[in-house]
């Protein structure tokens, strides 16, 4: 059993603690508004309006307070009062404390907000001082008005995300946290805060994009006297973006082939025509041919490279190559010259893209995730080494400047 703190009892943090003291774990409750406290107090649970550590033992403090957005951007005062809270009475602490960040924040938020205002209040430094992590909180609430049994998991989340730059830090919250992971329940494990306060944020978009992509779907079968329920349902079981979990989730390149460019843009135009916009169909092709662009710059990079150092770099002249880093202006980037084959072909020095990977090696676990009973998984949490995305990432400095990159 673990001493915990939570600091915020707003839905989150009363989810967060009721499913931790059900998992026999000892809890208190912190929160400014003495009303919220009350309501707890009277439920027979241990409730407070300030933090005090003095004579604690090592406790996990989880920070839930709200993340409001104020005129389009999330505004982090509440996150950043807790964080000031949790230093001041870590300062009077006996022993090392962690700080989980339980609260729904921009990626970067733990490390670069929270961990700078805790060791600035207690006077003490993360490590050695006290343990931080993010891990936030994930619900299944579905669509306003189609909640059904999709309701709020309150108790036991499906899935659980720990990041911590510390290993230590992780394997301990895994034990607080596993007893409240339901059975087929998901417990992803990362080495960066980062990492899992952007799974949360991308999970909640995701979700958001989809129910509004059957919104405008909606709207189309209601304009034209059809079945949107007929619609919705069969493309569920048919469409590869809803049968594979994959399909789709290696980002940095744009869809191609013979059906989605000319179906979406040609639908977009039937949209038109019968009076009906679709501003997020429209997204999506004005995203995708972005994506486009910057792929033929790139492959145009790699024409300018086989052609030769005078195709792309006649400004040198004949000056040998090895040279140009002491005659030139050093914050130019200087594209790799690549030297032809006796045939023809690409040289040994040539770089080349092969956008069909094999399938052999798609399967590249670069984390873990747990099973409730113990069980651990490996999952492919990043595109391989050889996917076109982390090829590209890898040809970044070569690329020549007049390209725009």
């Amino acid at each position: 059993m673990s001493r915990i703190f939570i600091v915020g009892a707003g839905a989150v943090g009363a989810a967060t603690g009721r499913a931790l003291g059900h998992a026999g774990h000892r809890v208190t409750f912190v929160d400014t508004d003495p009303r919220r406290v009350a309501v707890l107090v009277n439920e027979g649970l241990d409730a407070r309006r300030d933090l005090d550590l003095s004579g604690e033992p090592e406790s996990f403090i989880f920070l839930c307070t709200p993340t409001r957005v104020v005129a389009g951007r999330h505004h982090l005062a509440d996150v950043a009062a807790g964080a000031e809270a949790i230093g001041r009475a870590m300062a009077h602490a006996d022993c090392p404390h962690t700080v989980v960040v339980r609260s729904t924040v921009p990626p970067g938020t733990t490390r670069d907000l929270v961990r700078p205002l805790v060791e600035l209040h207690s006077g003490r430094r993360e490590g050695t001082g006290f343990g931080i992590a993010a891990s936030p909180h994930f619900d299944t609430r579905s669509s306003a008005g189609r909640v059904g049994r999709h309701a709020l998991e309150t108790v036991r989340p499906p899935l659980t995300v720990i990041g911590s730059d510390s290993e230590r830090v992780v394997n301990a919250l895994r034990d607080v946290l596993n007893p409240i992971v339901p059975p087929g329940g998901q417990m992803r494990l990362l080495d960066d805060p980062a990492e899992a306060e952007m799974i949360k944020c991308a999970h909640s978009l995701f979700n958001a994009t989809k129910i509004s992509f059957w919104n405008e779907i909606w709207r189309v079968c209601d304009r034209l006297g059809l079945d949107p329920d007929e619609v919705a349902g069969t493309v569920a079981t048919s469409a590869d973006g809803s049968l594979n979990p994959e399909y789709g989730i290696w980002g940095g390149a744009p869809y191609g082939g013979n059906q989605l460019p000319g179906d979406t843009q040609g639908f977009l135009g039937f949209a038109e025509e019968i009076g009906l916009p679709m501003p997020l169909l429209s997204a999506v092709v004005g995203v995708n041919s972005g994506f486009e662009q910057r792929l033929e710059a790139e492959m145009e990079a790699l024409s300018m490279l086989a052609a030769g150092p005078h195709y792309y770099a006649p400004e040198f002249g004949d000056l040998d190559p090895e040279a140009l880093d002491e005659q030139c202006d050093p914050d130019l980037e200087i594209p790799l010259i690549a030297r032809p084959a006796a045939d023809g072909g690409p040289g040994p020095d040539a770089s080349l893209i092969d956008e069909s990977p094999s399938k052999a090696n798609e399967t590249e676990p670069t984390g873990r995730t747990e099973l409730a009973g113990g069980e651990v998984r490996d999952v492919r949490t990043d595109p391989t080494a050889n996917h076109p995305s982390r090829r590209r990432a890898g040809r970044r400095p070569w690329i020549p400047r007049q390209l725009g990159r």
